[in-house]
């Protein structure tokens, strides 16, 4: 099958696609914004670049007959961004894939940050009203929009929880304080979030395309939600450490660091995860959403354990000298 990747160079695409190449039959194109990303990858002789980004690129092939979109922006310098990207980068793509006769599905990679988070249902499900609460969120709700109007074949909507493994920067700031013996934790509530490792994640991504399931959105996650200090204790033991301290983060600080760091982004123009619009998003205690739909649907279930996860991912930040 000829495919077409967008966000291939990033954390989850870059798995995608190396997924994507087991089965030889699959050819790989991926839209590539910069060289040099790609030149860091062990499958960059494997697939075919297209050189730009959502707005300019040279040509599509015309015989595409798949489509994942995965390029996004999920840390900015000024909100704009979220916007301009998410939202009116996706409509650009969607134009370009209109002259492709060949085209059969099209998966969007959204984010639970498009619904919102758990306010007094215990879980969340694809039939329930959305009600994102940052700018992030939004502008995915914006995006996932876009598709039934405007996206030129069939689509499937598939909204990620929390994504970790091997390549995730995201995370890699909690397990470091880890190993310095913190855990740490905003307010006095129990966190709970669902989760799903990355390689879980582009194999039910896969299933959904290889489906005959059309125009649907599915949560992706592990069936059982962690509770935040639980998960960075098994991290802990995972890392040999013995003695581990809670460092309880009260809101109204978390609130002044969160706007620290976005005068530090301002300032020096430099994207970090953490700012006002994230701080929106984790002061709410729970992010919460069920699975059963993608099982009962497409018989998808995640098959890597959690603590199997960790370790992977451990492995591969001491690998790289990160932890």
């Amino acid at each position: 099958m000829k495919i077409l990747v967008t966000g291939g160079t990033g954390f989850i695409g870059s798995h995608l696609i190396r997924e994507l190449l087991k089965d030889s039959r699959n050819q790989v194109y991926a839209l590539i914004r910069d060289d040099s990303k790609l030149a860091s990858f062990d499958f960059k002789n494997d697939i075919t670049a297209i050189r730009g980004d959502l707005f300019r690129s040279e040509p599509f092939p015309a015989n595409i007959e798949l489509v994942f979109h995965l390029a996004a922006l999920t840390k900015i310098v000024s909100p704009q961004e979220f916007f301009h990207i998410n939202h009116e980068g996706t409509l650009s793509l969607l134009e370009k894939l209109k002259p492709l006769k060949n085209l059969q599905k099209v998966i969007l990679l959204s984010s639970l940050a498009a619904a919102g988070p758990n306010r007094e249902q215990p879980v969340l499900r694809e039939e329930m009203l959305a009600q994102p609460i940052s700018l992030y969120g939004k502008s995915k709700l914006a995006q996932e929009g876009l598709f039934p109007e405007q996206c030129p074949a069939p689509h499937i909507i598939i909204r990620a929880p929390i994504v970790f493994g091997p390549g995730d920067m995201d995370m890699l700031e909690a397990f470091r304080m880890v190993r310095k013996g913190m855990i740490p934790v905003l307010g006095k509530k129990e966190r709970w979030y669902s989760v799903i490792y990355v390689k879980d994640l582009v194999r039910g991504m896969i299933a959904a395309a290889a489906s005959l399931c059309q125009n649907e959105v599915f949560y992706i996650a592990n069936a059982q939600p962690v509770e935040w200090q639980s998960f960075l204790e098994e991290v802990s033991r995972l890392l040999g450490r013995k003695k581990i301290r809670k460092i309880v983060i009260p809101e109204i600080l978390g609130r002044i660091l969160a706007e620290l760091s976005e005068m530090r982004i301002r300032a020096f123009k430099r994207k970090a995860i953490f700012n006002r619009d994230k701080f929106n998003e984790m002061k709410f205690p729970a992010w919460v959403c069920s699975a059963e739909k993608i099982g009962n649907m497409l018989h998808f279930q995640p098959q890597i354990p959690l603590l199997e996860a960790l370790q992977e991912t451990i492995h591969w930040y001491q690998e790289q000298k990160m932890l």
